[in-house]
């Protein structure tokens, strides 16, 4: 490939993971599972949820924020990886 394509690919997936960082990234909104009190997995919250659903809503968006900053990382080295290579040609 020439190094433009491979430049351009890198600059891609480098603003790809800018991106993904900027929702997902550093800082992340708080995952603790639970209310303030001691309160039963039943007990309805005055959103309408119980505990133990809003306890699954956090883990699930902890889930989400950990794959995508993740994947934002990856997609970061592999663009630099990309510049690099298409520098070495």
């Amino acid at each position: 490939m020439p190094p433009q394509t491979l430049n351009t690919i890198g600059l891609i997936l480098n603003i790809a993971g800018v991106l993904l960082l900027f929702f997902f990234g550093f800082p992340q909104p708080t995952h603790e599972e639970g209310v303030g009190r001691g309160l039963e997995d039943a007990t309805p919250l005055p959103n309408g949820k119980t505990v133990e659903e809003h306890d699954k809503s956090v883990r699930r968006r902890k889930l989400v924020y950990l794959v995508c900053s993740n994947a934002a990382l990856v997609l970061l080295f592999a663009g630099f990886g990309f510049q690099l290579w298409a520098t070495w040609q």
